[in-house]
């Protein structure tokens, strides 16, 4: 071999170990950046999935506020301005019909329903609030109507307290599911909120499969969905075999309450079924389908208080009261059960039918009295009215309001009654009158924010718990609890029982007598 072929050679090999040098330091290069994407991508993936995100319906929501949740003590809750923003509910602040601006209050709104709640109470109100429109409002595609009035009211016990935190109010997810008719799947990062309307497509696709040809159409039925029970039936709309039962989805479509029912309606805080047979009389059939009330005797029943479990019923025309046992408690032999509160706005009465939670006022024959929760009448049906209504005078101390009820916080729980034209007061807890129907009105004033509650007799008007006071009537000490006596107040009651004995009528006595209209009359000359 010559020196060129040598150098031929040599340089050759060197080619080729460039060559192979620049093979292997484009893999090393290719494997580096392979890793390196592998690692961006895996970071990516990482910080994706402890970012939180929010889906509704399966759709993720593209923003939302760093406060729209916060855990406390392994809790969490829920923004409710954020939330019904979210899920289209329009948020309102200050306490519902109240005309307020309070922060520490507010009610949600959509087409059907105000969802109402105060941090200060262990409950929340849903009131049926239909909008008008002149279109029609469906929910998965089915038309939708409410079965009760508007402002038909249903109470809720929280699971949890309201927080109000910086300002806002927040609810914890348990409470907000039943709030606004949800399914929530929270999981660390990804919060997933299904709406009645995701729900009902669900349940459409599930009974279609059953043979069932429809789910009751009624906003308050619907509802009864989020507890896997669905209101079905397999006739056609509108035809007079369209008869209707409950399913259980979540019992592979067991049926619950037979498809045999003219109606059936949902009742969303106490998840009971009122149903209607064929000869138009009503009945409650609990969520398992077993009987509360036989529809057999009463025409139309409705709650008329979740908590004592008292159901307002209507027979021929006339009312009554039963209770959960189906016992009846006040015969349906009444012209109505309950009053109308809507001229006493200063009461903040919850339940027209239940005063103080514990009296329940009847009317027959255009007379009143008032029954307790047993049913006992603890005021005969001689009153011809209740409350006192203004006519809207002014009085040099302020403007003159309407009072039905006289609060704990003047020394009594008391009603005012009247007869003859005049007034007096009946006392719930004593159940007796206190103070006989002499007085020509019995009224309140608010004056910088403190209402003081007023009688006038002879023309002459006094603060009532003046007159309470002197009589010995007061029988409320307002730093205790209302039910908490010791035994120095059980004997002070004791002596002003006989102190006003003369002062006073039977319980279920409206007469005024004559020694109690003098020691009105007298404390009124001496003030």
């Amino acid at each position: 071999m010559n020196l060129e072929e040598s150098d031929l050679y040599r340089e050759k090999m060197e080619k080729n170990t460039r060559n192979r040098k620049g093979v292997m330091l484009s893999i090393v290069l290719c494997a580096l950046l392979i890793v390196g994407l592998v690692a961006m991508i895996l970071l990516l993936q990482y910080q994706d999935s402890v970012t939180d995100k929010v889906f509704i319906d399966n759709n993720q929501q593209q923003s939302f506020p760093d406060d729209f949740y916060k855990e406390i003590e392994g809790t969490v809750y829920l923004n409710a301005n954020e939330l019904a923003t979210l899920l289209n509910y329009t948020y309102n602040q200050g306490e519902y019909n109240k005309y307020n601006e309070n922060a520490d209050s507010c009610y949600l709104q959509n087409d059907f329903e105000i969802v109402a709640m105060s941090v200060n109470e262990n409950k929340y109100q849903k009131y049926i609030s239909t909008v008008s429109t002149s279109q029609k409002i469906t929910i998965a595609d089915i038309v939708v109507t409410t079965k009760n009035k508007s402002g038909y009211c249903e109470n809720f016990d929280l699971i949890n307290p309201l927080k109000f935190i910086d300002g806002k109010i927040y609810v914890s997810k348990e409470d907000a599911a039943e709030m606004l008719n949800l399914r929530i799947d929270w999981k660390p990062y990804r919060y997933r909120f299904y709406t009645l309307d995701y729900i009902v497509k669900q349940a459409k696709s599930s009974i279609a499969q059953l043979g069932y040809t429809q789910i009751s159409g009624y906003y308050e039925n619907l509802k009864s969905i989020l507890y896997d029970f669905v209101i079905v039936s397999k006739g056609t709309e509108g035809s007079k075999d369209n008869l209707y039962g409950v399913i259980s989805l979540s019992e592979n479509g067991r049926e619950v309450i037979g498809v045999k029912y003219n109606d059936i309606k949902f009742v969303q805080n106490v998840k009971e079924f009122y149903v209607t047979a064929s000869n138009g009389t009503m009945g409650i059939l609990n969520s398992d389908g077993g009987t509360v009330i036989a529809p057999s005797e009463f025409e139309n029943i409705s709650l008329l208080d979740d908590e004592k479990q008292l159901y307002l019923v209507e027979k021929d025309g006339e009312f009554g009261v039963v209770n959960r046992n189906g016992k009846t408690l006040i015969h349906a032999e009444n012209d109505a059960i309950g009053f109308d509160t809507s001229e006493f706005e200063l009461d903040d009465i919850e339940n027209s039918s239940l005063l103080f939670g514990e009296v329940i006022p009847v009317q027959k024959d255009d007379l009143y009295g008032l029954c307790n929760t047993e049913g006992d009448l603890i005021l005969s049906i001689t009153i011809d009215d209740l409350g006192y209504k203004t006519g809207s005078k002014e009085t040099t101390s302020g403007h003159e309001e309407n009072v039905l009820l006289i609060p704990p916080s003047v020394g009594i729980k008391g009603i005012v009654i009247k007869k003859d034209e005049l007034y007096g007061i009946y006392d719930i807890t004593e159940e007796r009158i206190v103070l006989p129907c002499v007085c020509t009105k019995i009224y309140a004033i608010t004056k910088s924010g403190e209402t003081t509650y007023y009688m006038e007799h002879d023309g002459q008007a006094r603060p009532l718990r003046d007159f309470l006071e002197e009589q010995n009537l007061i029988n409320i000490d307002e730093k205790e609890e209302n039910e908490e006596k010791n035994s120095d107040t059980e004997s002070e009651t004791t002596s002003n029982e006989n102190k006003v004995s003369n002062t006073t009528t039977d319980k279920n006595s409206s007469t005024n007598t004559e020694n109690t209209t003098n020691k009105v009359s007298n404390s009124n000359t001496s003030n």
